[in-house]
C-alpha cells in the first residue's frame, strides 16, 4: 500500500506548548531549523521531546522532525516525494494532503503514512502543528 490514513490515531496530541519549548531548544542549541517568511518552520529535533516517545516506538520510527505554521498562507514544499517511508501526525489545526490523486483532510490525532517515493502535497488550511516520523 502507497499510503495509509488513521483518524484518531492518538488524541494524545502536542500542544503548542511542547512544539514551542522544542522550537526554543533548538534555537539555543543553534540547531538546524528550517523556515519560510511566512511563519513556516522544520524543527529536526522532536525526538526530544517526551510525548514523542512512546509514539516513535509504536511505529518503529527513531527521527522526528516538527513541522508547524502560523497561518495558513504558507509556502510549503509542493508535490514531492520522499526518500524513505514517513508518518505524519496531525497536532494541531488541519491540513489537507493530495496522495495519488486522492485528497484527505487531517485534524488533531489523524495519522497518515506515505510510502517513499509516492508523490504527495500538504495545504496547511490553518495554524497548524504536526510531527513527520521515519525510521532515520
Amino acid at each position: 500500500m502507497n499510503y495509509r490514513v488513521t483518524k484518531n490515531f492518538n488524541k494524545q496530541v502536542l500542544s503548542w506548548n511542547d512544539i514551542f519549548y522544542n522550537f526554543e531548544e533548538s534555537v539555543v542549541n543553534k540547531e538546524l531549523i528550517k523556515y519560510a517568511p511566512t511563519a513556516f518552520y522544520v524543527i529536526h529535533n522532536g525526538h526530544r521531546i517526551k510525548k514523542l516517545k512512546n509514539i516513535l516506538k509504536k511505529l518503529s520510527c527513531s527521527a522526528a522532525h516538527i513541522y508547524f505554521n502560523l497561518c495558513a498562507q504558507e509556502v510549503n514544499f509542493g508535490k514531492h516525494k520522499d526518500d524513505r517511508d514517513v508518518w505524519f501526525w496531525q497536532c494541531q489545526g488541519k491540513s489537507k494532503w493530495l496522495v495519488e490523486n486522492k485528497e484527505f483532510i487531517l485534524e488533531p490525532g489523524d495519522l497518515i503514512y506515505i510510502k517513499k517515493k509516492v508523490y504527495h502535497n500538504v495545504e496547511a488550511l490553518s495554524p497548524r502543528a504536526g510531527v513527520s516520523m521515519s525510521e532515520f
